[in-house]
This record gives C-alpha cells, sequence and structure tokens, in this order.
C-alpha cells in the first residue's frame, strides 16, 4: 500500500490488540443472498471487505482495536467465514498417485533451475521430462484439503461433532476443531511485548466445519491469542453454529450483469461482486466510466462531486503521463463515513487514505470539517482523493509499475492542490500538508539531500515519511512551477525524462523476464522492477549538478506562500 500520510508521523505497525469480548452488545444477522450465507456478526465487530482475488474467504470480522494502548491484547481476534465449493477430482494419469503432495514450500513462481554442477549426460533432460508428466495437485474441494494448503503451521484436533442441521432436502453436518500454531510462549508480534511480556502469544481458535458431501463445505474460523481463547470462544461458538446456508440468489448477479452490458460499461465481471456485495452491506454504489464508487457517507453533495472530479482529474493524468497501452482496469473508490471506519477497514495508523494495487481498490474517508458555526470544509476528502487517484493511474500508465516515492508520492501531493471546475483542473497550488514541514526543514537544513531523496526505495523514503512526503511534493512542485526550473534546458525534462525512460525500461525488463520463463518469479520480479526505477532516475539525473538543482529547490521553497497561514 503506499499511504497518504496526515500531518503526524507515519505509524507502519498495526496494532494487533483488541478490547475485552465482554459487553459485546449481542448480534445482528448480516444476510448475503448472493453468497447464500447469513450468519451473526457481534455489533462492535467490523466487518471488512475481502480482497476480490481471495478465493475462498468469503467473510472476515475483526474486534476493533482500543485507542488506549494499555488495553489492547496481543493479538486481535478475527473470525473468517470460508466458502469452500466441491469440484470432483479429475481423472488420475496412468501411474501416477491420485492424492499428489504439492511442493514445499512457495507454490507462486518455478522451481530453481539446476546448474548442472554433477549432473549425468542426460539427466537434466530426464528430469525436466519427469516434471512435464507431473500431474498438478488435485482441487481445493474439502476442510481436509484446505486446512494442509492454506492453513500451513496449523495444528487441527477434531473436538465434538454437533448434530446435523438443515431441512429435509439438504442436511450438513458439523464438526468442531481446536486449532493451534507457534510455540507456547512464543511472540506472533515481532517482538512487541507492549506490556504484556509475561503471556502467551501462541495463535488459536476453533473452526466450525459444515458440509454436504460432494456439494460444499463453509467453515467459520475464529481466532486470537491463547491467552484470551476461554474469554472470545462464545463469540466463535455463536457465529460458527448460528449459520443460515441455502442455495446461492443469482438473480442480482444476472440482473446487474445484464445492466452493465445495456449500458456499455467494461469489466463487468469486476464490478458485478463488488456492487452486490457493497450492497449485501448496506453501503451505496455509483459508477462512472474508470470506477465502482462504493460508499457510507449521507453527504450526497459530497459523492456527486467526487463521481465528477475523478473523471475530469484523471484528463489530466493522462495529459501528463500518457500510458504505456490502453487501461482496462477498473478500480473500486470507496469512502468510509468517518476516520474511525476508515482504519477498520485497513486503513494503516497515521494515513488518510491508500491504493492497494492488489485489490484494484482506493479507500478514503469523508475527511469533512463540520462544526457548528462555521463553514463545512471539504477540503481534506479532495486533498486525498486527488492523491490516491494519481496512485491507481500512475500503476497501470507505468505498465504496473510504481515510481520512485519522490515521483509517485510527490505527484501524488501535487495533485492534492489542484483546483477542478468547469471538468478542467484550472490551477495546481501549493499543498496545504505539506508546505510548513518542508519550509521548516529547509530554513533549518534538515532536509535530505537530494542526491538521496531521488534514489530512495519506499522502505527508505518511509523511514522518514512526513519529511520525506513534504520533500518529494517539494521537489515535483518546483520542477512543475519555478520559473528558473521551466526555463532550465536541462531541468526542464527531469520529470518527462523519468517516466517515459521508466516505461521502457519496464517492458525492456518484462520482455527479458518472459524470455527466462521468471514473469511469475516474484523475487526476479522485484529485482527488475528495482532495476527499471534506476535506469529511470539515471536517464532523468543525466548532466544535472544536483548541487545547483538543490540550492535553486531551497530558494523556491523558502519562498512558497503557507495556504495554512492566510485561514
Amino acid at each position: 500500500m503506499r499511504s497518504l500520510l496526515s500531518c503526524a508521523a507515519l505509524l507502519f505497525v498495526v496494532f494487533a490488540m483488541a478490547p475485552s469480548a465482554s459487553g459485546q452488545g449481542g448480534y445482528v444477522t448480516k444476510k448475503h443472498p448472493s453468497r447464500g450465507i447469513d450468519f451473526r456478526k457481534p455489533k462492535r465487530w467490523d466487518k471488512l471487505p475481502v480482497q476480490p482475488t481471495e478465493e475462498w474467504v468469503r467473510f472476515q470480522l475483526l474486534e476493533p482495536v482500543p485507542e488506549e494502548e494499555r488495553e489492547r491484547r496481543r493479538l486481535q481476534p478475527k473470525i473468517e467465514i470460508i466458502d469452500i465449493p466441491y469440484v470432483a477430482d479429475s481423472s488420475p494419469v496412468t501411474g501416477a498417485p491420485t492424492e499428489p503432495k504439492e511442493p514445499e514450500g512457495d507454490p507462486v513462481g518455478p522451481a530453481p533451475e539446476a546448474d548442472g554442477e554433477g549432473e549425468e549426460p542426460g539427466e537434466g533432460a530426464n528430469e525436466e521430462e519427469a516434471e512435464e508428466e507431473k500431474p498438478p495437485p488435485p482441487p481445493l474441494n474439502s476442510w481436509e484439503r484446505y486446512l494442509e494448503r492454506k492453513l500451513k503451521g496449523w495444528k487441527a484436533e477434531l473436538v465434538e461433532e454437533l448434530r446435523p442441521k438443515g431441512t429435509r432436502d439438504e442436511v450438513w453436518t458439523r464438526e468442531v476443531y481446536r486449532l493451534t500454531r507457534g510455540a507456547r510462549g512464543g511472540s506472533d508480534d515481532g517482538g512487541r511485548r507492549r506490556g504484556r511480556s509475561q503471556r502467551s502469544a501462541r495463535r488459536t481458535g476453533y473452526a466450525y466445519v459444515w458440509s454436504i458431501p460432494r456439494r460444499r463445505t463453509v467453515v467459520v474460523f475464529g481466532q486470537c491469542a491463547e491467552d484470551d481463547l476461554g474469554e472470545l470462544e462464545p463469540i466463535f461458538e455463536e457465529v460458527g453454529t448460528e449459520l443460515r446456508l441455502y442455495q446461492p440468489d443469482l438473480r442480482e448477479d444476472e440482473r446487474w450483469r445484464k445492466r452493465y452490458a445495456q449500458k456499455g460499461y467494461r469489466a463487468i465481471d469486476y464490478r458485478t461482486p463488488v456492487r452486490i456485495e457493497a450492497m449485501e452491506d448496506g453501503w451505496k454504489v455509483e459508477d462512472t466510466e474508470n470506477y465502482i464508487i462504493v460508499y457510507n457517507t449521507s453527504d450526497q453533495p459530497l459523492i456527486r462531486r467526487i463521481v465528477k472530479d475523478l473523471e475530469d482529474i484523471r484528463e489530466k493524468y493522462i495529459e501528463l503521463f500518457p500510458p504505456s497501452g490502453p487501461i482496462e482496469a477498473v478500480s473500486t473508490v470507496r469512502i468510509c463515513s468517518s476516520m474511525e471506519e476508515y482504519h477498520s477497514y485497513g486503513g494503516p495508523p497515521g494515513s488518510a487514505g491508500y491504493w492497494y494495487d492488489v485489490t484494484e481498490e482506493l479507500v478514503l474517508p469523508d475527511a469533512t470539517v463540520r462544526k457548528k458555526g462555521e463553514r463545512t470544509d471539504k477540503s481534506n476528502t479532495f486533498i486525498i482523493l486527488y492523491h490516491e487517484a494519481f496512485h491507481q493511474y500512475i500503476h497501470y500508465s507505468a505498465g504496473k509499475l510504481a515510481p520512485h516515492s519522490w515521483f509517485n508520492e510527490g505527484y501524488g501531493d501535487y495533485f492534492s492542490g489542484a483546483d477542478i471546475s468547469g471538468g478542467k483542473v484550472k490551477r495546481i497550488g501549493p499543498n496545504p500538508w505539506r508546505v510548513a514541514t518542508i519550509k521548516r526543514a529547509v530554513e533549518q537544513r534538515k532536509h535530505v539531500p537530494l542526491e538521496d531523496l531521488i534514489r530512495y526505495e519506499q522502505r527508505d523514503y518511509y523511514r522518514n515519511a512526513g519529511l520525506c512526503y513534504a520533500e518529494g511534493w517539494s521537489l515535483v512542485y518546483f520542477l512543475n512551477t519555478s520559473k528558473v526550473a521551466l526555463r532550465h534546458e536541462t531541468w526542464s525534462q527531469i520529470l518527462t525524462v523519468y517516466f517515459e525512460t521508466l516505461k521502457a525500461a519496464w517492458a525492456e525488463q518484462l520482455a527479458r523476464l518472459e524470455a527466462e520463463g521468471k514473469e511469475e518469479d516474484a523475487t526476479a520480479k522485484l529485482a527488475a522492477q528495482k532495476e527499471a526505477r534506476e535506469a529511470a532516475v539515471d536517464a532523468a539525473f543525466e548532466g544535472v549538478d544536483i548541487w545547483e538543482l538543490q540550492k535553486a529547490w531551497m530558494e523556491y521553497v523558502a519562498e512558497i506562500p503557507d495556504p495554512n497561514e492566510k485561514r
């Protein structure tokens, strides 16, 4: 996630703690006809959206994290509802076992290549031939296979068989498993004891397994720290034993697919489940050409402006950063009702919004300032929106590659100062969140040297996030608005050369990975991304006297008016 930081320093450790389970305030039944699952949700718990790429986890419930650190748990309790449809095993290959084991370790990417040392003549060819003949693993179609493949490291023990439940035509068997993971007394929080070093952080919980043989399995898996299990077990049991399961109702799915097709919207397979899931949770939905906006705020004028501004500012992105190819992706924009709801949906502490490329979702709160007797201020919401929408666009425009943070975050903050009217970006002014920070740092000579900043990878950038965000913004703002920079033969080309080189270098890296058969190798891909970024920054700053540039940038920063001083 590339999070838009607030003025406060970003906290990168999401506190995995929670309040007491007592006083949960009862339960509310959540109905999901499209999934064929109704379940009991503890009223105080948060229901988080599940990534669209997730194949089996349908719902995720988390106990909220209290503000007081001393009240937080070692591990945040959560409940997952897992839906496993039955898929018949394929016919076994002659001479092959019917239940081949999956390879150990990470299944993503090809196996390491042998270097050939010590091989007998023809040995490598035989191994390759044997590898080609090895049958694929059987489909994940049962609780046992889910446990083996998706819950590696967990130990399960059957502790109870409940009475079957259902109707005359559909009877579900029910089993309860006790699950444990990790050594007793060990730490699952990276060594952060938070004042409870004497307590065990071993994960444990219960899985309530409902199944109809050769049709469907639904699992409610509640987990927490071992020391909290006695307190949370009644909640796990309530959710796990009080399901209502039935055949999914596909009428809404069919209706929306037809409507989207009639209106000419693309990405129907993406839009339809996002819309239905949101509507079943009580959220409202709006569609545009490039976005599906899911919102839980009652401020309709705010939503109308968001719907319009998203498409308007995208035109500016396209003008400045022509994509490397057609962008077919559609993104979800989730507007939470408040900062509290935003954090319950995965917003990192200290952040104000985030774009997550894996789920193609942009998440932000309704950050409107509403004070009695004062004019309503909606500016913060749009500062966040324009920033995160840039991340979404540049990800696809560059070929699904993140630029260096000074460019990516700097431009995100640059567009946060956009003034949009009449369907056009009329002007781009200073970002009110960044000006004071960078002016103070430059005045006190505590800024990051530009020769370091332009080569920072994201982890380096985030080590001093508040300063780096402000400095990245000011560098991009300087190169876009300073007359000295715009008239300079080399400086005026830095941003354009960086982006164009980034696209070209990444295309070359992708071609190389494909030729080497490593396009799905995560490690090789990360290294290739870094090489593309380095090529871009080398080209952009070739022939630039970085100290001369820094001197001019510092002089410019000192003269930037602070918008907050006018208020």
